[in-house]
């Protein structure tokens, strides 16, 4: 099968008029020179950013990164003390403002860039004690409730009682330590260490296939995963998946791995889905980012997901080189791309109706679904043109297919996260196996209700 770019839906009439004034030569100049102006003014501008973009950010050529000093700094007087010296630390610097009470300094790794501002850090003392730490932010404000772990595996939130926002942009955290170190970060820390080990156990399945798609700035392995049944349908389609693009996006990312792991799972639908499908990803674009305790940014200071069009970034011409050799395979078709983000709530972002893409209008089907199902997500559908250069639409652009930016809640319960990825997973496999029986000429199961 071969694979094409299909052609936008919509064209201006300026543009078809303007042909017409060519082939009858019937209309004047001036009509001419007008429907020209309309259509030049009715064609996409180029891009500059999103409204909640910093200036500059389609220049992804690169910007420097002023990199955090690792430490561990005490306070004798308290014989209290902190630390950064762990991957997906960020802690720029720490006063002592009094008796048990201390102020954090977080800083990005450079600026202007979106308020996400990550951080993390340790803490312990000689002897059990309730210390207060304020939050202080440079280029940014309070976003992150804290979590916090004794062990780095069990997480929890702080709640009411021990966080506030004193005042505007700064959080205030009243906590109890001992000489067992407690961790306190923006989300959970995932870093690629977790990554590893939850890799480790993922490629134990005979289908799944591990490698190293290239490396980062920072000279780390960017690791490629696929899920690929030796046995199946000849003419498979096949899936992308590509997660934490943007490090503090740590809800987002777990929905991927948690969605992948359903692809993989021992159920009768994922064995039929694997039969039709394989899976390509790369679930953690971005590792010197979140190993650096990035707000946003790779090691390069760009935000990866401004730069699937240039591809100056090593992350992303990794990806672009993983995933175009299949435009050379005529019995593998790309159905569709997900790329798993996190931001203030549930948001599915689709490419708009007005695009003519394959599987058609895949995405809201999707989402439908999803609402009906599971109504508690209050997940929105919140479509985009394919101008920025994103992922989603470097996938349209490439391979005709459909694609979502899949956005989970900053604050999601991670109990109903992990129910959202795998219900979401088990309804795309459903609709999946139905697309491929359709193209491949096979019956397909009844339509769900809402579907069409």
């Amino acid at each position: 099968m071969v694979n094409t770019v299909p052609t936008i839906e919509r064209q201006t009439d300026g543009e078809s008029t303007f042909m017409l004034y060519f082939r009858s030569s019937i209309f004047s100049l001036f009509t001419a020179g007008l429907l020209l102006l309309l259509s030049s003014c009715s064609a996409p501008s180029a891009f500059s950013g999103f409204s909640y973009d910093p200036e500059g950010v389609e220049d992804t050529s690169g910007r420097e990164v002023v990199p955090q000093h690792e430490r561990t700094i005490g306070f004798r007087s308290d014989d209290v003390w902190f630390s950064n010296e762990y991957p997906g630390a960020r802690m720029n610097d720490t006063y002592r403002l009094g008796p048990n009470r201390y102020r954090i300094v977080i800083e990005p790794e450079n600026a202007p860039i979106n308020n996400s501002p990550w951080y993390g850090f340790s803490v312990w003392s000689g002897e059990p004690v309730e210390i207060e730490v304020e939050l202080v932010y440079r280029h940014g404000a309070q976003r992150y409730t804290p979590w916090l772990s004794r062990d780095g595996l069990e997480w929890v939130r702080a709640d009411s009682s021990s966080f506030e926002t004193p005042e505007e942009g700064v959080g205030l955290l009243r906590m109890e330590v001992s000489a067992d170190p407690t961790r306190v970060s923006a989300q959970e820390v995932h870093s690629t260490l977790e990554f590893s080990d939850w890799l480790n156990r993922f490629q134990q399945r005979p289908f799944v296939q591990t490698s190293t798609a290239g490396y980062t700035h920072g000279g780390r392995p960017v690791k490629g995963v696929r899920i690929i049944e030796p046995f199946g349908h000849d003419q498979k389609g096949v899936v992308l998946v590509i997660g934490r693009q943007h490090p503090p996006e740590v809800p987002g990312y777990l929905a991927g791995l948690w969605f992948l792991e359903e692809l993989a799972s021992d159920s009768e639908l994922a064995r039929e889905f694997r039969r039709r499908f394989e899976v390509w990803s790369l679930p953690m674009i971005n590792p010197d980012g979140v190993d650096g305790g990035h707000w946003r940014h790779n090691e390069g200071g760009i935000d990866l997901n401004r730069d699937w069009e240039p591809f100056h970034q090593p992350e992303t011409r990794t990806a672009r080189d993983m995933f175009l050799p299949l435009l050379d395979r005529p019995n593998r078709r790309v159905y569709y791309a997900i790329d798993f983000h996190s931001t203030d709530s549930n948001i599915f972002y689709p490419i708009e109706r007005s695009y003519s893409t394959f599987p058609r209008h895949f995405t809201y089907r999707w989402a439908e679904r999803i609402v009906r199902e599971f109504p508690e997500l209050e997940l929105q559908v919140l479509p985009f043109d394919t101008s920025a250069p994103i992922a989603k639409n470097w996938v349209y652009k490439t391979f005709g297919a459909d694609a979502v930016t899949f956005e989970v809640s900053d604050t999601i319960d991670r109990g109903l996260n992990r129910r959202f990825a795998v219900r979401a997973a088990r309804i795309f496999m459903e609709m999946m196996i139905d697309e491929h029986r359709s193209v491949n000429g096979e019956a397909t199961s009844a339509v769900h209700e809402g579907d069409e």
